[in-house]
């Protein structure tokens, strides 16, 4: 089924012609796009609610490690006059001899402390980047 091309041509004049804008229409058209590219600048940037969120979660997670940090520092002042009763001349011995006996391990559980806490600050500033 082809139609010529003229036809069509015609049929599309046609049909443009019962859009065409008036002129008050036109400037109104006008008027509402330039706004549109403008930026808000009374209002707030599209990232706020996002930025706030953040801001208050990390709020939120402060006071939770505070009161954990605050609960491991009362246990360590209980438990510190209670290691001292225990400590005599002989006591220390040992547990010196411990400490020189495994040092490596010591080392060893040191180095991957440090390593874990050193590792979870990169990947949390990785995380943060957009």
């Amino acid at each position: 089924m082809d139609t010529p091309r003229k036809k069509i041509t015609s049929d599309q004049e046609q049909n443009n012609s019962y859009c065409k804008i008036s002129g008050s229409d036109s400037k109104l058209y006008d008027f509402v796009d330039s706004n549109l590219k403008k930026e808000n600048v009374d209002g707030f940037s599209l990232g706020f609610s996002k930025n706030i969120i953040r801001k208050i979660e990390a709020k939120q997670q402060r006071r939770f490690n505070q009161k954990i940090y605050c609960l491991i520092s009362i246990l360590v002042l209980m438990c510190i006059p209670f290691f001292l009763s225990f400590l005599t001349t002989e006591f220390i011995a040992v547990l010196f001899s411990l400490v020189l006996k495994y040092k490596f391990v010591f080392t060893f559980l040191i180095i991957v402390v440090i390593s874990i806490q050193y590792g979870e600050k990169f990947i949390n500033a990785k995380k943060d980047l957009p």
